[in-house]
């Protein structure tokens, strides 16, 4: 028999030997009660399979904060303070303690009570009744019920020890909440999902364990630990259940981690949450809640977190936590699947445009090498290599080229802050530029910028060989700083607007060129965060410009 289909079990503590009689006429059959008179005889008791502590405050040789802790120590299951007229600082320390709820009797009238919510309860640690949703005022005698206005709750009046056994009952049933069969269909659905289908899976997923805990909402954040907000990327809501305390927590669709319920204590330290909205004073590392957290992390970093809101608070078993934790493991693994195909597709792209080039565009300078050769073995007319060494420094310089593409997966490597000057300097001296001019105007002073010097050197000499191509070898080249950035321009004729747009597009040339470097240009640039544009420059030529911060 599963534990959740055995005969749940009660160990009640009391002295009171007709209370002992009563609680058990209450619960027997149905639930197996061990009830002994003193917290020593408690402690003595095998607790191994027991479903819930009900444990009198009124107790000889002994307090009953000393059995909460020893009961407690090793388990997490349902433990409640039963007790007649308990004074007000008996209420507020249980719940200080953890206690997950306080029943009691009130001697004048017969009837079991037990605290209106967020009042004394799990959900109000300080035990201050002065909230708006406080309708019982603790003194230092007795606990008395007032009468119920249209805009508070009220004490739930229970029918003496039957009441006891409701609330039992309730507890014990959200400690053994399974949820093992749905984390395991929601883990098969997600592993085999296609990348298409990520998403209504999710979306399934979340409305499924949300249906199983009977939560209001269940929602998937991303966090973004750049701009330090949780966004909430998909989320199921129970449009039928007034939103709690939690959901208006949550109402926003982006959240700054500094206000995001235990980011700091325990989520971005890959730990769950259980924080409890109806309060001002949170619990993190409490069971009970209205919300729960759990991390979401890829290749060992948060990436988000899987949030259930409830309407009242609820007991979060280790298991339900456990199950949850399971279900944030398989979506962050979906997403790294993902993110991995989608880093093969777009490798694959580049493999893609790498034989495409091959196979076309080199055929021309490989076919002038092979008829040259051929008339040089044909008429030693050595002077006819020149022809043939200018098509193999082409084909050398377009392989170059195909290879910064091919491996563009990563086409920032490690930054530090470079000097643009030095850089530009660099780069000019890497191009064969015998007769071209270059002018530089506002680069000395420029602050260093935060780049992969070699991948920016690439970035200039990419510019400056496409200037040569497309308006010679006597091109003057004019590299100057602008607010943000730079811009190089060239004394050209300049690119027709209705071209402007598909410049840096993979292939385009307008003669003279691969095809293949301003496309380059623009993966390095936007690799580090940049940007890049293209207009006229002040020759009347191309110009492109930089910004380094946009």
């Amino acid at each position: 028999m599963s534990s959740a289909e055995a005969s749940p079990q009660l160990l009640y503590v009391d002295a009171d030997e007709n209370c002992r009689k009563a609680v058990r006429g209450a619960f027997e059959p149905e639930w197996t009660v061990t009830a002994v008179e003193s917290g020593g005889a408690a402690t003595d008791t095998n607790t191994t399979d027991v479903d819930c502590f009900v444990v009198s405050p009124s107790l000889p040789e002994t307090n009953w904060q000393s059995v909460y802790e020893s009961l407690t120590a090793s388990t997490d299951v349902p433990f409640i303070l039963f007790a007649t007229d308990p004074t007000a600082e008996t209420v507020r320390q249980a719940f200080r303690l953890g206690v997950d709820d306080v029943i009691y009797t009130a001697s004048d009238s017969g009837a079991t009570t037990r605290p209106a919510p967020g009042v004394g309860s799990s959900t109000d640690p300080t035990g201050d009744t002065g909230t708006e949703s406080g309708v019982q005022s603790l003194d230092a005698e007795a606990v008395t019920v007032q009468e119920p206005s249209a805009n508070t709750s009220t004490a739930e009046p229970l029918d003496g020890v039957v009441g006891l056994r409701t609330r039992a009952e309730s507890l014990v049933a959200a400690h053994r909440l399974d949820i093992r069969d749905t984390t395991l269909d929601v883990s098969r659905s997600l592993m085999s999902a296609a990348d298409d289908e990520v998403d209504v899976k999710i979306e399934w997923a979340l409305q499924s364990l949300a249906t199983d805990l009977e939560a209001v909402g269940c929602s998937l954040y991303h966090y973004d630990e750049e701009s330090g907000l949780l966004t909430e990327d998909f989320g199921w809501r129970d449009t039928e259940t007034p939103d709690g305390p939690a959901s208006e927590l949550l109402a926003d669709a982006e959240i700054p981690d500094s206000e995001f319920p235990g980011f700091e204590e325990q989520l971005s330290q890959f730990e769950a949450v259980c924080y409890d909205a109806t309060t001002d004073d949170a619990v993190f590392d409490a069971e009970v809640g209205t919300l729960l957290a759990v991390p979401i992390v890829i290749d060992w970093q948060l990436a988000g977190a899987l949030v259930v809101t409830m309407a009242a608070p609820r007991r979060w078993s280790a298991s339900v936590r456990q199950q949850l934790t399971s279900v944030g493991e398989f979506i962050g693994y979906t997403e790294r699947r993902r993110r991995r195909r989608a880093e093969l597709e777009r490798q694959n792209e580049r493999l893609e445009q790498f034989t495409s080039v091959i196979s076309h565009d080199l055929q021309n300078p490989l076919s002038v090498v092979t008829g040259y050769l051929e008339l040089v073995s044909e008429t030693g007319d050595v002077d006819r290599l020149d022809p043939a060494i200018e098509a193999a420094e082409r084909m050398e310089t377009m392989l170059n080229e195909l290879l910064t593409l091919a491996r563009e997966g990563r086409a920032v490597g490690d930054t530090e802050p470079v000097a643009v000057d030095t850089i530009v300097t660099n780069a000019w001296d890497g191009v064969d530029t015998p007769t071209a001019t270059l002018e530089t105007e506002g680069l000395e002073p420029m602050e260093s910028v935060e780049a992969d010097p070699t991948r920016l050197q690439e970035v200039f000499e990419n510019l400056f060989r496409n200037a040569i191509d497309h308006v010679g070898e006597d091109v003057t080249v004019a590299v100057r700083a602008t607010d943000g950035g730079v811009v190089v321009g060239d004394d050209g004729e300049g690119i027709p607007a209705a071209e402007q747009k598909e410049i840096f597009d993979h292939g385009y040339t307008g003669g003279g060129g691969t095809g293949l470097g301003l496309s380059i240009v623009e993966t390095i640039v936007e690799g580090h965060g940049w940007e890049i544009g293209v207009g006229d420059s002040e020759a009347g030529g191309a110009a492109f410009r930089i910004d380094f911060d946009p």
